[in-house]
């Protein structure tokens, strides 16, 4: 368990970030939370739902998702399909054995702390809180932060008293999940990402990129899984742009990739970086496989977004719906992704309607709305911050489209990243 900024300071509200070690994408965007709340005047403890687990349990359990992502994704494709995606208004009922483990910290926890809300960043956090809420172990209110665009039931509890949601799409499938009170709020990313920090030639300038020359970022997350060997070989065969690949800590992906480079071939290939806001400034397009928090920042970014291959589970899931819903497009073959490829890295028609619809998701801030329900006492709405600003009233949610790349409404955005104004689409059980 670690303290966020402002922690301890009883003159204003507290607020427990639960998150998990599953991968880096939901500890940043409970860090981020954290600092932005912070800057709220909200205080915040972030825990790691396996420090709520018994000794040993909570590394057992982060090493079999690895080890699934990594070396068995056969495995986790059949554990997704069993275990998290239930059918229509069914929870997540293979959960339950380890919330019933966590439920005893986390009452401890609750009990001492005070919080004036609990908000989960994963979807096991959300089942062990929902769980406890339901049960009236837990009189705080629990909100869940669903951040994979496949709204599968683990994300979803009744017990959780709202659900913030990074885009209208998921509203449907949230309801049809038992999920309660969704409020679209867009995605959580760190700043760098969002506002045009970098100027592009400068951010090329390290990479040895010639103006006018495309670039391709090729992202696998923090463990470096998936089909990533294929995809660089896919542009090293189709030439044209230079491809940038970063494998995270796999250092045995990154040996593969260099092998795969023949000598003199335009490609640049990295291990884990912590300058991605310039490698996504960098590039013309950005190739992933998750359809996670690097998939949002590179829509931050205002980099077109590109799945590929997608991994098992969430990641085909997640590559589906963002299709769907016309912020990305998903290359099932070698054949269309050259092709987008060379589509994209173009300022054309289908580049600017991608980029525009991705980037009008980011139309408030989470944080903003989890301060004003903490200071307020409950989970509730529409409501409103301290300067008056409007959150906006109830809107129903976007109906699912069949070619969302042609249909799609563009949004206004703000230059910060966070929406011209602060305001909700929200859907009300």
């Amino acid at each position: 368990m670690s303290r966020g900024p402002g922690t301890g300071m009883r003159d204003r509200p507290l607020i427990i970030v639960m998150t998990a070690g599953m991968g880096a994408g939901h500890d940043q965007v409970g860090r981020e939370l954290s600092s932005r709340l912070s800057g709220q005047g909200v205080g915040t403890e972030l825990v790691d739902v396996g420090r709520l687990l018994p000794v040993g349990f909570g590394r057992g359990l982060t090493g079999l998702y690895k080890f699934m992502a990594v070396r068995a994704p056969w495995l986790y494709g059949l554990t997704f399909q069993l275990a998290m995606r239930p059918g229509q208004g069914q929870a997540a009922a293979p959960s339950a054995p380890l919330a019933v483990l966590a439920r005893r910290r986390l009452r401890h926890l609750v009990a001492a702390e005070q919080p004036a809300l609990i908000v989960s960043t994963f979807r096991l956090c959300s089942q062990v809180a929902g769980r406890m809420r339901a049960e009236g172990e837990l009189q705080v209110p629990v909100v869940s932060f669903v951040l994979d665009f496949f709204v599968h039931g683990m994300w979803a509890h009744p017990g959780v008293d709202a659900h913030l949601l990074v885009h209208q799409s998921q509203c449907p499938q949230l309801m049809a999940r038992g999920g309660r009170r969704p409020v679209v709020c867009g995605p959580v990313v760190r700043p760098a990402f969002a506002g045009g920090g970098w100027d592009r030639t400068a951010a090329r300038r390290p990479f040895g990129l010639q103006p006018g020359q495309p670039a391709v970022l090729v992202v696998a997350g923090s463990w470096g899984v998936g089909k990533v060997t294929a995809a660089l070989d896919a542009l090293l065969h189709a030439g044209g742009s230079v491809p940038l690949v970063v494998a995270g800590r796999n250092a045995a992906l990154r040996a593969s990739l260099l092998k795969r480079c023949p000598a003199g071939a335009e490609a640049r290939v990295f291990g884990w970086v912590d300058d991605m806001d310039q490698f996504m400034a960098a590039a013309d397009v950005v190739v992933e496989n998750a359809g996670g928090l690097t998939a949002m920042e590179a829509m931050a970014s205002g980099a077109p977004v590109v799945s590929y291959r997608p991994i098992a589970g969430h990641g085909r899931a997640n590559a589906e719906e963002m299709a769907r819903a016309g912020v990305s497009v998903y290359a099932r073959n070698d054949q269309e992704l050259v092709s987008y490829l060379d589509t994209l890295v173009q300022r054309g028609p289908l580049r600017q309607r991608l980029v525009e619809r991705a980037q009008s998701m980011f139309c408030a801030d989470a944080a903003e709305i989890l301060a004003a329900w903490a200071k307020a006492g409950a989970v509730g709405g529409p409501v409103a911050p301290d300067d008056g600003t409007d959150f906006g009233g109830p809107q129903e949610a976007a109906p699912q489209r069949a070619d969302p790349i042609e249909h799609a409404p563009a949004e206004g955005r703000r230059a910060d990243g966070r929406g011209s104004q602060l305001s909700t689409a929200v859907s009300w059980s």
